[in-house]
């Protein structure tokens, strides 16, 4: 198991996460989060989209923030039609070993809904930097 496996694996099992989410220059403070192992539609390991690797299985992220200016910047990185969508950095603190250290999620955004209190985001992890 890869360190990039076990740092998701103890955030999978946090109950109670907390973090912001970061596009471009912009934080956006998350009420929810949680970090999850599950399939996803692919038979094969394949590049998706020339941007980011993905195997049979991956981890993903659901957040929810109420900071409804989100919405905005969602049309830029969201994956799918959007050509020129960005990466989304997450960052959350996180107990190893006795000591809270910062994990940063690279992430990209797959599907987003919102109501007129709060935008929950579904992304996908790329890459974890511990910090």
């Amino acid at each position: 198991m890869d360190t990039d496996e076990v740092i998701l694996a103890k955030i999978s099992q946090s109950s109670n996460l907390q973090g912001f989410l970061q596009i471009e220059e912009k934080n956006y403070s998350l009420n929810h989060l949680s970090v999850t192992k599950s399939k996803i539609p692919v038979r094969k390991p394949t590049t998706r989209g020339g941007v980011y690797f993905s195997d049979t299985t991956a981890y993903k992220v659901k957040a929810s923030t109420t900071d409804l200016s989100v919405i905005g910047e969602i049309p830029k990185v969201m994956l799918g039609p959007n050509t020129d969508f960005k990466p989304i950095q997450i960052k959350a603190s996180l107990q190893l070993d006795g000591t809270t250290r910062t994990v940063t999620l690279v992430t990209h955004l797959t599907n987003a809904m919102n109501s007129k209190t709060m935008v929950e985001l579904n992304l996908i992890v790329d890459n974890v930097q511990l910090e």
